[in-house]
């Protein structure tokens, strides 16, 4: 009896695992061609020329990474730390200062991983001498 049941048992086995492999895998944003979202709004210190955006897609050809972007445009040439957050974890950090090539302003590209459900990315930039704040976020 014990047999018998074995190669049913197999079977089944296989063509659930054959399933699961041709099942297709749903990512945040994959509504089957990449989406873009982008938050620019005045997010800096109130009644400054200063202001930041953060533009959140997927990275062509690969839906499991997202494509972070979060620029400041600043009238001044200051040094300014930096922070990406990715579902309240710090993702990345770091000190960038705005280049006079590039109209006074700097930009942050980076990857992440693209998880299930909704992404919650936050851009965040702090004048070093100054002490203003920058800070705009992307639900994703």
């Amino acid at each position: 009896m014990f047999v018998r049941r074995v190669p049913a048992i197999v079977l089944s086995l296989a063509l659930g695992a054959a399933a699961l492999v041709s099942a297709p895998i749903a990512f945040a944003g994959d509504g089957g061609n990449a989406t873009d979202v982008q938050k620019d709004r005045d997010s800096c210190g109130e009644g400054t020329a200063t202001r930041a955006k953060l533009r959140v897609s997927t990275v062509e050809g690969n839906n499991a990474r997202l494509l972070v972007v979060g620029t400041v445009w600043s009238n001044d040439s200051d040094s300014w730390d930096w922070k990406l957050k990715h579902n309240g974890d710090v993702s990345d950090e770091g000190r960038a200062r705005g280049s006079e090539d590039a109209d006074l302003s700097f930009r942050i590209s980076r990857t992440m991983f693209n998880g299930y459900g909704v992404d919650d990315v936050v851009f965040r930039a702090e004048n070093i001498r100054t002490g203003e704040v920058c800070r705009t976020f992307v639900d994703y």
